[in-house]
């Protein structure tokens, strides 16, 4: 990542620069935390990582750069991004149990990921959500693979 830079849109006349500069490395194969402040830009830079800011409002600014595997994300197209969020590049949100959609239940939604980013059958996409919700310690995976989220 070099020279980050995002900017938000207010309202028609007002932007705020959220994150202003950032610079960073990655080694390969890395898992990397980010730390800082509340409103630092944790987010907001990881969320761009992966290319889910929203559009309305948020924009990359001139002159940044996220690179990856001698690319640079910011010029990949949305089904370059998808292809790679998940398989390549993935992030663990700060709230895991919001992000999960209340109308679908966990394993759906687990074998949706699987079956997208690896290419998995859907039965085989059930045995793996079930064997990592088990990794992870969900007690009772097999019923829980049937649950909504709010019953997690």
């Amino acid at each position: 990542v070099r020279n980050l830079r995002i900017n938000f849109r207010l309202d028609k006349d007002t932007t705020f620069e959220a994150v202003k500069g950032i610079s960073f490395d990655i080694p390969k194969n890395a898992t990397v935390a980010l730390v800082g402040e509340s409103g630092s830009g944790k987010s907001v830079t990881s969320l761009s990582m992966l290319g889910l800011l929203p559009k309305e409002n948020a924009s990359v600014l001139p002159g940044s750069e996220i690179r990856y595997d001698g690319r640079n994300l910011l010029e990949l197209d949305a089904v370059e991004l998808r292809k790679m969020r998940g398989a390549d590049i993935s992030m663990i949100f700060q709230e895991p149990m919001t992000s999960l959609n209340p109308v679908f239940t966990a394993g759906f939604q687990l074998g949706e990921v699987l079956r997208l980013h690896m290419g998995l059958s859907p039965g085989a996409a059930r045995k793996r959500a079930i064997a990592l919700l088990d990794e992870v310690g969900i007690p009772d995976a097999e019923y829980k693979i049937n649950a909504f989220p709010s019953q997690m």
